[in-house]
């Protein structure tokens, strides 16, 4: 029998554009569009981090081979996917999904077109590269939950690292051995703690940075011949060894070729972990319920109750009284509090040091409990339920178990262009904004990639960091 990575690598060497679904090319676009969107968020809220990585890179300079988002210079090419991965992640704003517990596009794209420009490919190409990062992402990183996470390890860039590999290897038309090669040298480089959703946040963009990077160096030095381990996923030394405790074979294996993972994965309307948006689509429900009382909604509310699945509380409920934007991304409290309050969870709201005081009234009242049926893997399930007690003694209950933007809440072209707007507010024109998202709805497969700004106007790229030390 095959052992997992010979499997896998087949796969890749094997996959053709005309072998994907056209629903498939069309979420890819989609999911482009969406990574555009995020990444102009992060290029907003992560300053700090933001701009101690970008004057490394400017410090290290080196050979002009691709583009950074709103950077005039190029550069090279690992660097480029490095940066761009770190934008992508900076306002938590990018897909996911919920199986392999992690994000894809913030290191899989930002890889894809780093080393797409440098080699002058199609957005074919581009396409095909992209599906295969997804494919083995998820299956990968599906696979080995909810074990790596419990070991302490953040799956973004634990299986990022390889997905990136096998990406970047199939972009470069690697035969077998290139690809079996790439995505080795990627596996034995794996990193990443989930330490960071409880402290240091701003950092968490690094592991998809370095997830990024390493899976273009691994590509370029497979084509060079470099020969890696053997067995990198299933070996007693190897990755599944390391990472996890059980391997899920049917969520690594099944449908594959076939079920392209990128149609499971899910795009974010709100700037916080994933672990919160149930928790603000239930409350804005109860909200839309409260609107005929004539008191002012904070003032009426006696307790809330909210049963979450016990990893939820574990990544995003320690934080009760964040202090900084960082923090405001992890809690629970603060998201259901915002919510309540202004009807909506956007990137202006994490700043607390703008909040509202009601809110702080609200986090006193918000009580989180361990409710296991919350989350169910085999049915694709990660949920809440919000229970509301009113002072006059009325209880008001929600109960949501996939929040919007999967499933048949997943986001359409207008709701990226709302979107779009809403991460790009103060950085570019709306204008600008709609012409990207139309832009990406209308990828022609056959026309040359360009590079990561090829949608923008060329005056973008003049904005240089002028708007970060000016924020």
């Amino acid at each position: 029998m095959e052992g997992y990575t010979d499997v896998l690598v087949d796969f890749v060497v094997a996959l053709k554009y005309e072998d994907l679904p056209h629903g498939v090319i069309e979420q890819t676009k989609l999911f482009v569009a969406d990574y555009y969107a995020a990444s102009i968020a992060g290029y907003r809220v992560n300053k700090q981090f933001n701009r101690v990585a970008m004057s490394i890179i400017k410090e290290e300079g080196g050979a002009e081979q691709a583009s950074i988002l709103f950077e005039k210079k190029k550069y090279p090419v690992g660097n480029a996917a490095f940066m761009n991965a770190a934008y992508a992640h900076g306002a938590d704003m990018d897909d996911g999904n919920r199986k392999s517990a992690g994000h894809i596009g913030t290191h899989v794209i930002s890889s894809v077109f780093a080393l797409g420009e440098k080699l002058g490919v199609t957005w074919k190409d581009i396409i095909v590269a992209i599906n295969v990062g997804y494919e083995f992402f998820n299956r990968i990183a599906g696979a080995a939950q909810p074990g790596l996470y419990n070991k302490g390890f953040h799956s973004t860039g634990i299986a990022g690292a390889m997905a990136c590999g096998a990406a970047c290897a199939k972009l470069m038309r690697l035969d077998r051995c290139g690809v079996y090669n790439s995505v080795s040298l990627s596996a034995i480089q794996s990193s990443g703690l989930i330490i960071i959703d409880e402290s240091g946040q701003s950092c968490k963009p690094i592991n998809p940075a370095n997830a990024a990077r390493i899976g273009i160096l691994s590509a370029l030095m497979a084509e060079k011949g470099l020969l890696s381990s053997r067995n990198p996923l299933e070996s007693k030394k190897g990755w599944f060894h390391a990472f996890t405790d059980h391997v899920d074979e049917t969520i690594l294996l099944r449908g594959l070729g076939v079920d392209f993972t990128i149609g499971e994965s899910y795009l974010k309307l709100y700037p916080t972990c994933r672990h919160t948006h149930c928790c603000i689509d239930g409350v804005l429900k109860i909200r839309e319920r409260m609107n005929d009382k004539n008191t002012f909604l904070p003032n009426i509310i006696e307790k809330i109750e909210v049963y979450i699945y016990p990893s939820a509380i574990k990544s995003a409920g320690i934080i009760r009284n964040p202090r900084s934007q960082e923090e405001a991304k992890f809690s629970i409290y603060y998201a259901i509090a915002v919510a309540f309050n202004n009807g909506d969870f956007s990137i202006e709201d994490l700043q607390v040091e703008k909040a509202d005081p009601v809110i702080n009234n609200l986090l006193a009242k918000i009580e989180l409990v361990p409710d296991p049926l919350m989350e169910d893997r085999a049915c694709g399930i990660r949920g809440a339920r919000i229970k509301v007690v009113l002072g006059d003694g009325e209880i008001l209950e929600e109960t949501i178990l996939i929040p919007k933007g999967e499933g048949i809440g997943a986001l359409d072209w207008n709701d990226l262009q709302i979107k779009m707007h809403a991460c790009s507010y103060g950085i570019v024109s709306e204008e600008i904004s709609k012409w990207v998202i139309n832009r990406c709805m209308n990828i022609d497969a056959n026309e040359t990639f360009g590079s990561v700004m090829s949608f923008f106007d060329k005056d973008l790229r003049l904005l240089g960091y002028k708007d970060q030390h000016d924020c």
